[in-house]
């Protein structure tokens, strides 16, 4: 392919280019559902009721979703190894390992602290201590992986993704949707507190996890996660938990993906 030309270098009218510039995602419309399919294993507490009065009504999921208030969708890149020789005077360099990065994510904590709860608990149950915690000589000791690492989806829209009366489907922007498999938080960050101002205190949570992968689903169209299987369990449940937001209710897409 040749170096490009005069020729091809865009001067049309500002006008014929509008309804592709005016065309950009803003960050302020996204969903974290936290698609859970182990939380009763390690979330016991009396904040897990769903409809309880410390959830407002709602499953602790779905007050998860609402109190997220930032999220990041992951970037991606290689680890590579260099090649010398193959070619006279070229080093050349070829991708091994697919390298994911931390999912961070931040939480508004509420008044009965339901947020720091479930995160605690959940790092708790990865590393719990062995007997009383009051003991000097107290020990932890490690659960096994698959029974504390969980599924997250983080879906992307736009205003005008279910605005169903005055935009025609084809028009309306898709949904974006990451999955990530096998979550797990690897740190708490603390809070600080202070005799000053008020303002709302934040929870901010990493997790790792083994891969993504993503999902564009037209607009309007009901694509729902597909359940996740395990060897021992083949009638697992759909993790998807869709929070009660009426008419805009949003539906994250589903993977035509499937774990073994």
């Amino acid at each position: 392919m040749s170096f490009p030309t005069s020729g091809q270098i865009y001067q049309e009218p500002l006008d014929r280019i509008r309804s592709t510039l005016g065309r950009v995602s803003l960050d302020t419309f996204y969903q974290v559902t936290f698609s859970f399919g182990k939380a009763d294993t390690w979330f016991k507490s009396s904040s897990a009721t769903s409809g309880s009065f410390l959830n407002a009504g709602l499953d602790f999921k779905q007050k998860m979703s609402l109190l997220c208030a930032e999220a990041e969708l992951p970037g991606t890149g290689f680890s590579a190894t260099s090649a010398i020789g193959h070619f006279q005077g070229i080093q050349e360099q070829f991708a091994t390992i697919k390298d994911y990065p931390p999912l961070n994510l931040v939480f508004y904590v509420d008044a009965d602290h339901v947020m720091i709860e479930i995160f605690e608990t959940w790092m708790n149950y990865i590393n719990p201590t062995q007997g009383s915690e009051r003991r000097t000589n107290a020990i932890k000791r490690l659960n096994y992986p698959e029974n504390y690492k969980e599924i997250i989806h983080i879906t992307k829209f736009e205003r005008n993704t279910f605005n169903s009366k005055s935009t025609p489907s084809q028009n309306r922007s898709r949904l974006l949707t990451y999955e990530f498999v096998n979550v797990w938080p690897t740190n708490m960050t603390s809070m600080k507190l202070n005799y000053g101002g008020s303002n709302v205190l934040k929870l901010s949570v990493q997790l790792a996890y083994d891969r993504f992968f993503t999902s564009y689903a037209p607009a309007g169209r009901d694509v729902r996660t597909q359940p996740i299987e395990s060897g021992s369990d083949a009638k697992a449940k759909d993790l998807i938990n869709r929070l009660p937001l009426g008419a805009n209710d949003i539906n994250p897409p589903r993977s035509n993906t499937e774990f073994a």
